[in-house]
């Protein structure tokens, strides 16, 4: 068994050589063992800015019905604690299921999902680090297995925010590249009732391209990524978006309800992120400051550095310093190549 402070230090590292999401979880739940038993894990991302999710991977998990049910009752705030309470709580973690002592009605809402699926408790754990949740990661025990103690609690408190940084370690460990732009704009509707009742051939396609990179799939589970913003944008009645960060580069999922006759209805758009729309995004996940987010802003205008001084109030050569600084952090070597990977996504 590894310490806290030992974990904590290796799992962003781990996390940074992940290839994939199913990697990412699986590293972070190899690495937490050591100190956090479990049977099952399911990680969620979440973009952000919008806080809505961006990829899954899980394990030993739920079945695709249960996470259909869960994600349901989770936008209507009605099973785990919410997740802005764990962070603005005094501990980021909460358990569930035998042993938690919480009799509330969400409680044992969820202890019924979970007992159908013969799993016994859950620790929820919240991922923020300055300011931003990146995510939430659960873990599993079994029905009978022992129930997670209050010690074990504490030291998931403890890696909490090393796990937050693992997952932003996940996206921004790598360089950023250009993505696969061929992909047309798609789009899927889903009814009052959860079910799938027109798609695009693109949006079909979309799904079937992206999914095996951020969401853990079949061809029974190939619009369940789309469940959790759909249910999000039916409860807030505004558009819900999120970017997702999949082997074909970034993309963009907009769920929109609809009104008057289709009240209750949702369209989901689906299309390689446009450089705007991305920008928000990939400011919170590279740590690009708001200065150096202006000056990219302005360079997608195809403005000159000169032209970026004047319009800015600054001096050419502060301009280049935030261009070199942004350059450091996503991975790129010039001004061309970071807006080849901001135009092509």
């Amino acid at each position: 068994m590894g310490s806290v402070d030992s974990v904590g230090r290796s799992v962003p590292e781990a996390a940074a050589r992940a290839g994939s999401v199913a990697e990412l979880g699986g590293e972070l739940s190899r690495h937490l063992k050591r100190l956090v038993p479990h049977d099952g894990y399911l990680l969620s991302g979440f973009d952000p800015v919008t806080g809505a999710r961006c990829f899954l991977a899980c394990e030993n998990s739920y079945g695709a019905s249960a996470r259909r049910r869960m994600d349901s009752e989770d936008a209507l705030g009605r099973t785990r604690s919410p997740i802005a309470a764990l962070i603005e709580g005094p501990c980021p973690v909460t358990v569930l299921g035998s042993g938690a002592g919480d009799e509330s009605p969400e409680a044992r809402r969820l202890h019924t999902l979970m007992a159908a699926d013969s799993y016994g408790s859950e620790m929820c754990i919240a991922l923020h680090q300055r300011g931003v949740t990146w995510g939430v990661l659960v873990l599993l025990r079994e029905r009978g297995a022992r129930p997670f103690s209050p010690a074990e609690t504490v030291r998931a408190a403890e890696l909490a925010q090393p796990l937050a940084l693992a997952v932003q370690r996940y996206v921004t460990g790598k360089p950023l590249r250009p993505g696969n732009g061929h992909f047309p704009l798609g789009v899927v509707i889903v009814d009052r009732n959860d079910e799938v009742t027109g798609v695009t051939a693109a949006g079909r396609d979309a799904l079937r391209g992206l999914l095996p990179g951020v969401y853990p799939t079949g061809d029974q589970e190939r619009f369940g990524f789309l469940r959790h913003i759909t249910y999000t944008a039916r409860r807030t009645g505004a558009p819900a978006l999120t970017r997702a960060p999949t082997g074909q580069g970034w993309f963009s999922l907009q769920a929109q309800p609809l009104e008057g006759a289709r009240e209750g209805e949702v369209v989901v758009t689906l299309r390689p992120a446009p450089a705007a729309e991305l920008l928000p995004a990939l400011a919170q996940w590279y740590g690009i400051s708001r200065r150096e987010r202006a000056v990219v802003e302005q360079a997608l205008q195809g403005l000159a550095v000169k032209q970026i001084a004047r319009r800015l109030d600054l001096s050419p050569h502060t301009v280049n310093d935030h261009f070199k600084a942004v350059y450091r952090k996503t991975g790129v070597s010039s001004r061309e190549e970071l807006i080849a990977c901001l135009a092509a996504s």
